[in-house]
């Protein structure tokens, strides 16, 4: 074989490494098995004498929402992978997953589950990065055509631009207005 198609296939496993991992993990959060905390010692004590840990997963396993629609984005992703013409959207779209968890992982997991899971994502993120490395002529060209001439339509005078964060605090308040029929709306629905 040569180096090239041996690199090649390494790049294939790598993928596939990563979409059993966004599918299997999506999967699990889809179908709220993933979080929670069902131990009844430890729910029954006072929430500043529980670990970080089980504090956040059980506020994730809380949230059906947040379960669902993180674990669609991670099926999405890996369902991304396996495909030539969406590689790249789905390993970009995966290093964001990615580190993400790795974030969660390092700041709640490691007083229970040590350094166990943020060296399994880390690991997950380098073959994420190696893939995108692999394609890294494409995705030079593709941040090139994203970044290249990306401008307003019309050109503006200098003092615009100084009153355009205020203008953009105030819109906030704006878009309250706004969704304030939507919000009363959902406010109705759920109770």
């Amino acid at each position: 074989m040569k180096k090239e198609k041996i690199i090649d296939f390494g790049i294939l496993v790598l993928r596939w490494y990563l979409i059993f991992y966004m599918i299997k993990y999506g999967w699990s959060k889809v179908t709220l098995s993933q979080f929670g905390v069902y131990d009844a010692s430890i729910l029954d004590q006072p929430i500043k004498d529980i670990g970080s840990f089980y504090v956040t997963w059980h506020l994730f396993g809380r949230s059906t929402f947040f379960n669902i629609s993180t674990g669609v984005l991670e099926i999405i992703g890996g369902i991304l992978l396996i495909f030539n013409r969406t590689v790249l959207i789905g390993t970009l779209l995966v290093l964001s997953i990615l580190a993400q968890i790795l974030i969660i992982d390092i700041a709640f997991t490691t007083g229970v589950h040590g350094f166990a899971l943020p060296i399994r994502i880390g690991g997950m993120i380098l073959a994420d990065l190696l893939i995108l490395f692999y394609y890294k002529d494409k995705v030079i060209i593709a941040l090139q055509s994203l970044t290249n001439e990306v401008s307003t339509k019309f050109k503006y005078k200098w003092w615009v631009f100084l009153i355009l964060p205020v203008i953009g605090f105030l819109m906030d308040f704006v878009f309250g207005i706004l969704t304030y029929p939507i919000k009363t709306f959902l406010n109705w629905i759920v109770n």
